[in-house]
């Protein structure tokens, strides 16, 4: 299936300034050429000690339509209240419209086939306006007054860290849609849960394929989002074991950068400098055409590659060519229809693809992959506890092997975040066509 830009896409062109920058501390209007040193603060001291985990992991293998779907017609118990903190307004309101539709397709498919233990799932939303102070009031109001079982969200970092030590002190499971960084998961508590992947998967993605490329002298540059600035520093620690090299360059270019040029001509010159095999240029969504394009024209040859920001097909905004050849890192949903034969989760991509498409006439995204794996996993955890908020965090801490859009979710009592899932992508003739499996 061809990946075209699309409505979905358009709003995906100014997620430059949301998701990832708020993780790492960053407004994105603030002119930044050195990387940030601390990107997150640790969130209040956890006071509750940890739960124990009495629940059997959760043995999911299947499809969605299989495993989650209670089956025999739509649900009519009394409904199971989860609360969805989104930034419907705000910096971080632009991938909430795809995040959205993802949670809204999953609750549909779960409700209509039988729901939770014949108990539909109601989800209670809230606007946070990207704000921690309201999204501390908003989630006070679902855990106090709606008593919801658990919270979805929120999207970004400073919201996240101000709603965590909520749901710590009353005992909330929450599934958190920001970026996991370097800090994590130190500043992580017993019942927040990350539904993303941080930069110690993207170094070690990026590992496999230099291995595989045979690359020995690699020429590294990034912007400020933690999976790209964050993943090159890691791989200063790494590459030296299969005898390669790299340079990294230490200015990192803004998100609300709109004329590159600048760290185009720092890229060009340090690479006419150190020859490079390749150029890890790991760039932002809206920024990665410019990049690519510019290193091309003044005369880069070798591979050109970007990181996990960079799977989403806004980057054929300025046309295909500008991207040509390009290869960068990304999940599964990135383009499912091109996974070989025998792919962990393939047939999960898929059904997944398909239902979105006919529900809503546009592929899902990186964004929209993010909301359903949280959904799938809050749906596991709703399985066995039911309206018990400590079996419930108790069973998605206990969850193992659940294939998702982003690999495969391995929770442990002290680990809370996604893992793997990486693959190489190249663009050829304006299609992301599938590389090899990296992690």
């Amino acid at each position: 299936m061809t990946r075209k830009f699309s409505r979905l896409g358009l709003i995906a062109v100014l997620v430059v300034v949301v998701l990832f920058v708020i993780a790492c501390g960053d407004d994105g209007t603030t002119d930044t050429t050195a990387a940030p040193t601390e990107t997150t603060a640790a969130p209040t001291e956890t006071t509750a000690a940890p739960t124990e985990t009495t629940a059997a992991p959760t043995e999911t293998t299947a499809a969605p339509t299989e495993t989650t779907a209670g089956g025999g017609g739509p649900a009519t118990g009394e409904p199971i209240k989860v609360g969805l903190i989104a930034s419907l307004t705000g910096t971080a309101a632009a991938p909430m419209p795809s995040m959205q539709a993802a949670v809204d397709l999953e609750l549909e498919t779960i409700n209509n086939n039988g729901g939770i233990n014949g108990r539909p799932i109601e989800i209670v939303s809230v606007d946070d306006k990207s704000d921690p102070t309201t999204a501390v009031a908003v989630a006070t109001k679902l855990i106090t007054e709606d008593k919801v079982v658990a919270i979805l969200g929120p999207l970004s970092t400073p919201p996240c860290l101000a709603v965590a030590p909520l749901c710590e002190k009353y005992q909330v499971p929450m599934l958190r849609w920001d970026t996991p960084t370097l800090e994590y998961p130190n500043a992580m508590g017993d019942w927040d849960f990350i539904c993303s992947v941080g930069p110690y998967d993207v170094a070690d993605a990026l590992m496999v394929q230099i291995k595989e490329e045979g690359w020995k002298n690699i020429l590294g540059a990034a912007d400020i989002l933690p999976p790209n600035y964050q993943s090159l520093e890691l791989l200063k620690d790494m590459v030296g074991e299969v005898g390669a090299t790299i340079t990294v360059l230490p200015d990192t270019w803004p998100l609300d950068a709109t004329d590159l040029t600048p760290f185009i001509n720092k890229i060009w010159a340090e690479y006419e400098k150190v020859k490079p095999d390749v150029v890890f240029a790991m760039s932002a969504i809206v920024q990665t055409p410019q990049i690519t394009k510019g290193l091309k024209d003044y005369g880069v040859t070798v591979p050109i590659h970007s990181g996990p920001v960079s799977s989403h097909p806004a980057i054929l905004s300025n046309g295909p060519e500008a991207v040509e050849g390009l290869y960068f890192i990304g999940a599964g949903i990135t383009n499912p229809s091109q996974l070989p034969d025998g792919y962990p989760n393939k047939e999960l991509m898929l059904d997944l693809s398909e239902r979105y498409m006919a529900k809503y006439n546009e592929p899902p995204t990186l964004f929209a992959g993010a909301a359903y794996d949280s959904m799938q996993i809050l749906i596991q955890g709703l399985k066995v506890g039911g309206d018990d908020r400590a079996k419930v965090r108790d069973a998605i801490e206990a969850i193992q092997g659940m294939p998702c859009s982003q690999g495969v979710v391995n929770y442990t009592p002290d680990d809370h975040m996604l893992h793997g899932g990486y693959n190489a992508w190249q663009v050829k003739d304006g299609v992301f066509t599938f590389v090899r499996q990296l992690n």
